[in-house]
This record gives structure tokens, C-alpha cells and sequence, in this order.
């Protein structure tokens, strides 16, 4: 019975043996794959490197949208053709119209001429908050005949009142009294208005692409 039991025992070990080697040499291969594998992305990213460090300077400058080279810029003043508000029925997405209000030169030559029509789009539409927290109007996409997006920075916000300076005193010092405190949130921002009046600037950049 003991002879069955050690040449039982031998098999045993032999074969937990043949595993544990079996299993040491897969991880040996699957670590030797990965290293292969990160040396040839390594390898693929330095060949890129190199690559774009030997192209030249003009056609890395086809890659970016815009060349940023030069800093020449010309303003474009603009007036809304009508006043718009916060508290109007107005939606995002919506149109509007602006005139210019002089005519623009560049290098002599007339870009934009005064009384031209510029249309922009309304993209966002922020109405007025609880405890003073103003309306907010921000118009862009600005679009000028003869002139490309990509050469303006055209971006236009207009807020309205900021009521908070106030209003936050106001709640902290009636806070002792209950539940009037509180009352300070009806207290809404003020409209965002863009006026007639206004006098909007939009920089134009010639030498950007």
C-alpha cells in the first residue's frame, strides 16, 4: 500500500512540475510579445517624429487652420440694426443683422464699406437668475462679404445687471429675522440688451489663413 502511495505521489509531483514549467514559459512568451510589441510603437512613433521634423516649415503650415505668424490686426466697429433683449421673445440659433459704422481699410484697400449689412448668429441666450445673478447674451459666427471666419475674433457678450453686490449684504443682514432672509431670492438679475448704441469691435487678422 505504501509503495502505491510514494509512486502515486511521484506521478503526482512529476506532472504539478510539467504544469508549473508549462505555465513559466507561456508568461516568458506573452512578456517577450508585449516588449516586442511596445518597441515597435515606439519604434512606429519615433519614425513619426522624424518624419514630421524633417518636413518643411510650409507644410506644417498647411496643417494648421489658421497661420499665427503675424499679429496685424484691423478693427471692424458694428452697430445692432435693432435692439434685442433677454426679456424679448428671442431664441438661440436665431439671426441678426449689424451695419458697419465706417469703412475699413487695409493697406490702402477697402475691405468692409460703412452701412454694410454683417449677420451673426445668437448662440447662447442666459436669462436672468435668483439672488441677482444677471442675463447674458453671446453672439458669434459673425459673417462679413469678402472676409474669412477664420481671420476674425469676433466673439460679442453682453450681461446685464449684477444685482448680487447687493443683494448677498442684503440676505446676510436680514438673516437674524427668520425667513426674511430668504425673500432676497426673488430678487432676479437684470436683461441683457443689446442696443442700437453699442458699439461692437470685431478684430480682423489679414495674414490668417
Amino acid at each position: 500500500m505504501n509503495k502505491f502511495f510514494v509512486l502515486f505521489l511521484i506521478i503526482f509531483l512529476a506532472f504539478s512540475q510539467n504544469i508549473l514549467y508549462a505555465q513559466a514559459l507561456q508568461i516568458e512568451n506573452k512578456s517577450e510579445f508585449q516588449t516586442k510589441s511596445s518597441e515597435t510603437v515606439i519604434d512606429d512613433n519615433r519614425d513619426e517624429i522624424e518624419h514630421n521634423e524633417l518636413q518643411p516649415a510650409g507644410h506644417l503650415q498647411q496643417v494648421l487652420p489658421y497661420d499665427f505668424s503675424s499679429t496685424e490686426y484691423v478693427p471692424i466697429k458694428l452697430s445692432i440694426t435693432k435692439e434685442i433683449s433677454t426679456k424679448d421673445e428671442i431664441v438661440e440659433g436665431q439671426k441678426i443683422e449689424f451695419k458697419v459704422l465706417k469703412d475699413v481699410y487695409y493697406k490702402d484697400k477697402l475691405v468692409v464699406k460703412q452701412d454694410d449689412i454683417v449677420t451673426a448668429t445668437l448662440e447662447t441666450i442666459v436669462t436672468s437668475g435668483m439672488n441677482g445673478f444677471p442675463a447674458e447674451l453671446i453672439v458669434d459666427n459673425f459673417e462679413i462679404p469678402g472676409i474669412n471666419k477664420s481671420q476674425l475674433i469676433s466673439t460679442y457678450t453682453k450681461k446685464g445687471q449684477n444685482r448680487c453686490f447687493w443683494v448677498y449684504p442684503l440676505k446676510w443682514s436680514l438673516t437674524f429675522i427668520p425667513f426674511v432672509g430668504s425673500l432676497t431670492n426673488l430678487i432676479m438679475g437684470g436683461h441683457a440688451k443689446i442696443k442700437t448704441k453699442d458699439i461692437i469691435t470685431l478684430y480682423y487678422f489679414p495674414q490668417w489663413r
